[in-house]
């Protein structure tokens, strides 16, 4: 009976939605810039964020040692270990340029691996953008438990300084923000 279940969630497709909440500077004009709607569909992950700002920092072509979180850049990490150990990173930028990291311990890290993300970015006028992120979890380890994605979903907006930096389950204030905190990850699904 459990498997039948497991089978029918994952043959529908649901969906979450929240907004990102300000984690640094203590303020910023922005209210409310970025919005993300979850769903899950044939053990691929899909997250679709819209983002609403007065300009965009982004660059058409990435120089050498340019990544997308230097600019205007969404985020999603997914783990799905209680630790957080092993956790991955999918980020794309305005223009679709992706970066993707899989972190198997505290400072361990390989950059640029292909994860598997398949990514759109469109701009509207503007600052405003939209970005789908289509992210494949079984390739990643996931057991077909949608009670064990967790991560969170992030965003880096603005030129600077001070740049913006949003997530959507609470990190602690700081004066340099670190989204690669995963006792911090909350469940991905319960995004509202």
């Amino acid at each position: 009976m459990k498997l039948l279940f497991a089978a029918m969630l994952l043959a529908s497709s649901s969906t979450w939605a929240c907004d990102l909440s300000l984690v640094a500077p203590a303020d910023s004009v922005l209210k409310k810039p970025v919005q993300v709607q979850i769903s899950i569909a044939d053990q691929v992950l899909t997250v679709s964020y819209t983002i609403s700002t007065p300009s965009l920092n982004a660059m058409k072509v990435l120089g050498h040692e340019q990544y997308p979180y230097m600019f205007d850049v969404v985020e999603v990490f997914v783990t799905f270990s209680e630790t957080g150990y092993p956790y991955f990173e999918f980020e794309v930028s305005p223009y679709n340029q992706t970066f993707q990291v899989k972190i198997t311990a505290y400072g361990q890290f390989q950059n640029g691996v292909d994860l598997g993300l398949v990514s759109t970015a469109t701009i509207q006028k503007g600052g405003d953008w939209k970005a789908e992120l289509r992210i494949p979890l079984k390739p990643l380890g996931w057991d077909g438990d949608t009670k064990k994605i967790r991560g969170n979903f992030y965003s880096v907006l603005g030129r600077g300084p001070p740049r913006s930096y949003w997530s959507a389950f609470p990190l602690p204030r700081a004066k340099k923000v670190n989204f690669h905190q995963p006792q911090f990850f909350q469940p991905l699904l319960n995004c509202k």
